[in-house]
């Protein structure tokens, strides 16, 4: 088989594994197939650069759609990473279980598929990310315990413990936010110059 057909083969195989997973995350997250890491980098900069794109495509922004086909891979890998390092040393505190590192990067990966899909409309909706950062939690849940067996208490506490920290940071930036806008509305208007009719 020539390295063209390998790829042509992989390709299918990762397309009707995804089908799948979308149509019933909670029954794959538990079978995931063993991927390598050049196939798991594919997919997450693909399907996080599609991401991206119709995020920009339904923020209406031709220039975001293009800056975040780029960014978006590049941040979310970096944060898969980051989440991947964190609970593989946690594993190995809290339950005294060292686990594969490429196989928690598929599953984190994996599991937060419904928050990218989520994070595309969250732009209008942004109550959606926290829906989809839900969705992330529980398959992490189901997955890790099926997985790894690792204690269900433990991941229960690790994964709302972390939910918890996340929802307070969102609900923090909402606040700011909204904060922030006022004063900028509140200064403007009273900065704005008065207009009399007829002069």
């Amino acid at each position: 088989m020539t390295l063209l057909q390998t790829w042509v083969q992989e390709f299918q195989d990762s397309r009707h594994f995804l089908m799948a997973y979308i149509r019933h995350p909670m029954r794959e997250i538990q079978n995931l197939p063993d991927w390598s890491w050049r196939r798991l980098i594919l997919i997450q900069v693909l399907i996080t650069g599609a991401a991206g794109a119709l995020g920009g495509l339904v923020a209406l922004s031709p220039f975001s759609l293009i800056i975040q086909s780029i960014t978006m891979p590049i941040l979310t890998l970096i944060l898969i990473s980051v989440s991947c390092l964190f609970f593989y040393y946690a594993f190995q505190i809290f339950a005294d279980k060292t686990v594969s590192f490429r196989r928690l990067f598929q599953i984190v990966f994996f599991a937060n598929i419904p928050f990218f899909i989520f994070q595309i409309v969250s732009l209008y909706f942004s109550f959606l990310a926290m829906i989809g950062m839900a969705f992330t939690a529980f398959l992490l849940i189901v997955a890790f315990v099926s997985d790894f067996h690792l204690p269900k208490k433990l991941v229960l506490r690790l994964i709302a413990g972390l939910y918890i920290v996340f929802f307070l940071i969102w609900l923090w930036g909402r606040f700011d936010g909204s904060r922030i806008d006022k004063t900028w509305r509140k200064d403007h208007i009273e900065s704005a110059p008065e207009v009399k009719l007829g002069e």
